[in-house]
């Protein structure tokens, strides 16, 4: 009975994640990491399935989007590329740029 069982918490354990994650888990977690005051204003927007969202702190920037498959992200990246403006990363399905606080959490967040 051991083994079934333990086969089983092995094949759990190795899905759900496809690398994909929401932009409300997403929004979530960096909410939970941020230190207080590290943010002035955040801007959210969803256009084609791609939900962009801009974290303000005195005048700096961070961008993050969110987009429904890590396809679509890569996709995005490598136009970003073509267009000689390639300062987003990726980590699955996110694209971000900007650094400080809310990058590491983004960072955190998207693994």
């Amino acid at each position: 009975m051991r083994a079934p069982c333990l086969a089983l918490l092995v094949v759990l354990a190795g899905c759900g994640h496809d690398g994909v994650v929401s932009a409300a888990d997403l929004h979530s977690c960096v909410a939970k990491r941020l230190p207080a005051g590290a943010v002035d204003r955040v801007v959210t927007g969803t256009e084609e399935g791609v939900t962009s969202t801009n974290y303000y702190r005195r005048g700096n920037e961070t961008a993050v989007s969110v987009f429904p498959s890590v396809d679509d992200a890569v996709k995005a990246e490598a136009a970003e590329a073509r267009l000689g403006d390639a300062h987003d990363r990726r980590i699955g399905n996110v694209l971000y740029s900007g650094g400080g606080a809310v990058e590491d959490a983004v960072v955190a967040c998207a693994r």
